[in-house]
């Protein structure tokens, strides 16, 4: 499925069939010398398949679990030229660390690597809400140095081990790594309430920001139908401080389990979109990240998009006091939502 089309090149999801020749990709072409094994790299030797196999896990080739990697084949005049993955999403820090490598030496110099990864940047942030976005190549790669720079990626000023520990970033694989950055602005907090969609305002309660584990959803639609489900398969122990004093006490009962919620959101929102297309709209990617949970898809269901729309705290909870709305209940805060967005609901 291609999910990203630029000029030089589309990105379509790597499929479990790949992960050979993306391993031979990697250790067996014409490029591999240039960025790891002797003489170049004495101190970081390839991997053997199996190693590679446990660094790529069968979800980056599956699309099992979206938040925590997922690898994409580059595609350039209808072949499979290169391999491109992000891994974990970490949304609490706004950051996620990508990785790409094309396929052989007759495919560089052309832009083809520098457009991957603008596309698939451009992607992840409409996808799945996240902004700033890490390559860690070694110095001594001087070609792929070249291509990131190309795609807009820069050198950080700070103390690697210092951004490293701000970013939870893994230690690095190399002692002369090179942390670059690119840094996408947030998309702009706009809605046409006059166009032929549905939008969906959803918000989501969970258990942290560092560890996530979803309590409740709720959302409130154009249409004015509203939905809210609280879940039964959170550990109470991972609520944080805030949560324990802000989100649980608002809790409704009658809570159910995944499937049972996941069917009920599923039919909810295919009610929204016999009328038109839906957009759902939030303000943070952990509510793209609690539809994923919910839903267990990477992929919204047909006929629905995501869209992110940042707004400032302070005016939803203007929003929340005009209405009388709870703070930091999942529908309430929905509506608040959708009442900053787009005024009163007639």
């Amino acid at each position: 499925m291609t999910i990203a089309r630029g000029r030089k090149v589309s990105l379509r999801r790597a499929v479990l069939a790949d992960r050979p020749r993306v391993y031979a990709w990697m250790v067996e072409s014409d490029l591999a010398h240039g960025a790891m094994g002797p003489p170049l790299y004495p101190d970081r030797r390839p991997p053997n398949y199996e190693q590679f196999c446990d660094d790529y896990e069968p979800y980056f080739f599956e699309g099992s679990r979206p938040f925590d990697g997922r690898g994409l084949i580059v595609q350039a005049d209808g072949a499979d030229i290169g391999f491109l993955a992000y891994r974990r999403i970490d949304l609490l820090r706004d950051v996620v660390e990508l990785d790409v490598w094309l396929a052989g030496l007759l495919h560089c110099g052309q832009g083809r690597g520098s457009e991957a990864l603008v596309l698939a940047s451009e992607w992840l942030q409409e996808t799945f809400g996240v902004n700033r976005f890490v390559l860690r190549p070694s110095r001594r790669n001087v070609r792929a140095l070249r291509a990131l720079r190309r795609a807009g990626f820069r050198e950080t000023d700070l103390p690697a081990a210092e951004v490293i520990a701000k970013l939870a970033l893994p230690k690095p694989r190399c002692f002369d790594e090179v942390l670059l950055f690119r840094v996408l602005p947030p998309p702009a907090a706009l809605l046409d309430p006059t166009g032929d969609r549905v939008y969906v305002f959803v918000d989501s309660e969970f258990t942290s920001l560092a560890e996530p584990r979803l309590i409740s959803i709720g959302a409130v639609a154009t249409d004015t139908a509203a939905f809210y489900c609280e879940l039964n398969d959170w550990p109470h122990e991972h609520c944080s401080e805030f949560v324990r004093a802000e989100v649980l006490p608002q809790l409704e009962g009658g809570a159910v389990s995944h499937p049972v919620a996941a069917d009920a959101f599923a039919h909810w929102l295919a009610d929204r979109a016999e009328a038109a297309p839906v957009t759902i709209v939030s303000d943070s990617g952990f509510d793209r990240w609690a539809l994923a949970d919910l839903l267990g898809s990477e992929d919204l269901p047909a006929g629905a998009e995501w869209r992110q729309v940042p707004i400032d705290a302070e005016r939803l909870d203007d929003s929340a006091r005009a209405l009388g709305l709870r703070r930091h209940h999942a529908l309430d805060d929905a509506r608040a939502l959708r009442h900053a967005l787009l005024g009163p609901m007639h």
